[in-house]
Order: C-alpha cells, then sequence, then structure tokens
C-alpha cells in the first residue's frame, strides 16, 4: 500500500532499546505526529521505514503522555538496523480489519468452520491478532494450516483464548 495515498506523516527517529523493562527496540514517535492520531490509548497504525519495510504497528504509550512504536528482532533483521541508527519513517492510520495481514489459511478455516469463526471473532482485537501473527509466522503454506487448526481447535476447549 501507498502511505502517499493515505493520510500518513512521515518523520526522522533513532532506534533506540529500554534497558530498565524488557530491552525492547523502539522508536519514539514526536508529539507532534502521536496527537494527530491519538491522545491516550495504542492506535493500530502502518508502519513503512526507509520507504522499505511497511509493517503493522501500535502506538503505544509511554505514560508519560508520549508515544513510541516497537520494532521487533525480524524487522530489524530484515532492515539491517542496529542500535543508534537513525531511521526515516512514514506512519498512518491501519484500516485493516485485525490489525494484522489476514493469512488465506485462517480465514478459509474460520470459512468453513461456524464453531470456530464464532469462537475466533469472540475474543478481543488483541487475542486475535495474536493468533493470526501465530498462524502467519508459519513460512510454508501446510504449517500455516496446521497452525490454523491447531488454534481453532483450541478455542473449541478454551473459548477465552486465555493460557491455561
Amino acid at each position: 500500500m501507498n502511505p502517499d495515498s493515505l493520510q500518513s506523516v512521515r518523520f526522522e527517529a533513532v532506534l533506540e532499546r529500554f534497558e530498565q523493562r524488557d530491552r525492547t527496540h523502539y522508536i519514539d514517535v514526536p508529539d507532534e505526529v502521536a496527537q494527530q492520531f491519538t491522545r491516550t490509548q495504542p492506535v493500530r497504525m502502518m508502519c513503512l521505514l526507509n520507504d522499505s519495510i511497511e509493517f503493522h504497528c501500535a502506538l503505544r504509550p509511554r505514560g508519560d503522555g508520549s508515544f513510541f512504536i516497537s520494532i521487533g528482532t525480524p524487522i530489524r533483521q530484515q532492515g539491517k538496523l542496529r542500535l543508534g541508527d537513525t531511521l526515516r519513517i512514514a506512519i498512518w492510520q491501519d484500516e485493516s480489519e485485525y490489525g494484522r495481514k489476514m493469512p488465506e489459511e485462517l480465514t478459509e478455516l474460520l470459512a468453513i468452520d461456524e464453531e470456530g469463526n464464532r469462537l475466533f471473532h469472540a475474543l478481543t482485537p488483541n487475542r486475535q491478532r495474536s493468533i493470526i501473527y501465530y498462524v502467519d509466522g508459519a513460512k510454508s503454506p501446510q504449517v500455516r494450516v496446521d497452525r490454523a487448526i491447531m488454534m481453532i481447535n483450541r478455542l473449541k476447549i478454551n473459548p477465552s483464548g486465555q493460557h491455561e
């Protein structure tokens, strides 16, 4: 998707890491940028780094009124990004239904499994994204099918989707 065709905002930020927390890599979002999208709650966004790496993310509140975006290991590896690098960023509102790309295999399973579909859509958006992320993380279509079936079967046993 072309961020210029949507209401995107561009800025630069340095890749940093939380030392006190969980050592997550992140970029700070300037206040004037974050305020265009949200005031206090996390908001699902699309992010484009260095005009080449597009991914789903969230504007996450720090607790002091400022916001950041987590930059996970797969994205850092794909872009060969290192701590301290200055990145060119474009962000725009994520208009996708789930806040992540839905794998075809999971879409097809939900289309034929009425109970699984009902249980999946009864989950919180965060739990839905967790399942989508897990299924989509498999490299081969067969493993994505197997993961989709396994996750929907788990929902049938434990409809809340919480770990036991």
